[in-house]
């Protein structure tokens, strides 16, 4: 039963980074350096919190640190940070490990604190973005670096953003000045200090890693009903191989269609194909396999699967005889699957005679099989014993008859063995099969 014709299928935005804006606290800060309140972030050296729930102008917002008016890019707090001289970072892990080859957007926003009018004011361009797997050997990878000169702007946020495909197995993200000090630009108006022991300080908030991974490699479209494909990405351009530039694609055909999402200069690429399922009348024909055999029945639809015997893959090897019964739910909705598999004896009507009398009479003088086959079959070779075990004929798959002979001279007169080994061929597949009797010989 159909409970489903038209189905939405959302991009993937997530943001990866936990926290990202600093505003889940497990208190209001007091004091530097309590960057543990807004968990679960951590830190080297001492940054400090921002939040406007704090009693103290010091760590307040948008008034902090005695000469800072600056307002939360998002939310109500951020992280200030020393990113020349003196070097703090932070850092947490993210709320899922990153796919191996698959693209992520990174983001965040950074502005300079205004010292008092009595001290020197410095600006530098040093703040990044990097993450990197848990292994003592794993290095950073800066995803998200400033690339546009010193930063000046004191009242307001300069957004930060990179995209790049993972490696695979990043979990760790950190936040800091990755560039050492000769790479790092510093501008300051001190005239009484060298730049080398000067320091300067950035607030930082509103922290993204998302991937964009919009879309299965295949969907399905339930009846011929359309598709609703949603592309969506924060602030990307969106366009589609067929030209519409819309976030949401109406797709009425089946095929495969690709999207591009440009934002801050990086294009993602995603493409999906859709194919039609039609739940209307579904009935597989009944099957057959040989006996000893096994095979897979399988409807070849995504969705969840449970079978009449418990099992929930989406093939089920069987090897007996009998009927099959699936219940599957898929975003058509939900339906059975019933297959009858029949187990056959797929051997040959082998025929071979229980008396033989080579006596050159022109009657039964010679020992061969005959086979009666309703597959394809391949005659491997031909055998005959003695009741000691002893072979004495052996014929390749040209089939050779037995004349009664052994080495030259007349076999004795006796009862023997024969071994026939075939091959059945079947949709391609061989099975070979060993069938023995036992023959007198008379003359």
């Amino acid at each position: 039963m159909i409970s489903a014709l038209v189905f939405y299928i959302q991009a993937n935005s997530q943001n990866l980074v936990p926290n990202p804006s600093f505003e889940v606290l497990k208190a209001c800060p007091t004091d530097e350096g309590q960057v543990s309140l807004a968990s679960p972030w951590q830190s080297s050296l001492s940054p400090d919190l921002y939040n406007s729930c704090a009693t103290s102008l010091t760590y307040s917002v948008p008034s902090n640190r005695s000469c800072n008016y600056l307002p939360a890019q998002d939310g109500n707090g951020y992280m200030g940070m020393w990113c020349y001289f003196t070097r703090e970072m932070l850092f947490t892990r993210l709320l899922d490990t990153l796919k191996p080859g698959r693209q992520y957007y990174a983001r965040f926003y950074v502005a300079t604190d205004d010292d008092c009018p009595s001290l020197a004011q410095t600006f530098s361009d040093g703040i990044g973005m990097g993450v990197k797997g848990t292994g003592p050997n794993d290095n950073f990878n800066i995803v998200a670096e400033n690339q546009n000169g010193v930063l000046y702007d004191t009242s307001g946020w300069t957004k930060i953003s990179g995209c790049f495909r993972a490696k695979g197995n990043e979990s760790v993200i950190q936040i800091g000045n990755f560039k050492n000090n000769d790479e790092t630009i510093l501008v300051s108006n001190d005239t009484v200090f060298p730049l080398s022991q000067q320091a300067n300080y950035l607030f930082v908030d509103n922290l993204l890693i998302a991937p964009f991974d919009p879309f299965p490699d295949t969907v399905l479209m339930c009846n011929g009903q359309p598709v609703s494909l949603n592309a969506s990405f924060y602030d990307a351009t969106i366009k589609w191989n067929t030209g519409d530039t819309t976030q949401v694609y109406q797709a009425v055909d089946t095929g495969t269609y690709i999207v591009n999402a440009t934002i801050d200069g990086c294009t993602f690429t995603e493409k999906v194909t859709i194919i039609n399922l039609d739940m209307n009348g579904f009935n597989p024909p009944d099957t057959t396999f040989c006996q000893g055999d096994n095979i897979l029945l399988s409807p070849g639809i995504e969705g969840e699967y449970l079978w009449s015997n418990g099992a929930t893959t989406k093939q089920l090897k069987i090897e007996s005889s009998g009927v099959y019964e699936a219940t599957i739910k898929n975003i058509c909705g939900e339906f059975q699957f019933k297959q009858k598999a029949e187990a056959e004896d797929c051997r040959c009507r082998v025929y071979v005679p229980n008396i033989f009398t080579p006596n050159d009479d022109g009657i039964n003088d010679l020992l061969q099989p005959y086979l009666d086959c309703d597959y394809t079959y391949e005659i491997l070779h031909f055998e005959v014993y003695n009741r000691w075990g002893g072979r004495v004929w052996s014929s390749p798959a040209a089939l050779a008859p037995w004349d009664g002979n052994l080495h030259g001279r007349r076999a004795p007169i006796d009862t023997y063995v024969w071994y026939l080994t075939y091959d059945i061929i079947e949709a391609g597949k061989r099975r070979s099969i060993i069938e023995k009797g036992d023959v007198s010989l008379i003359r």
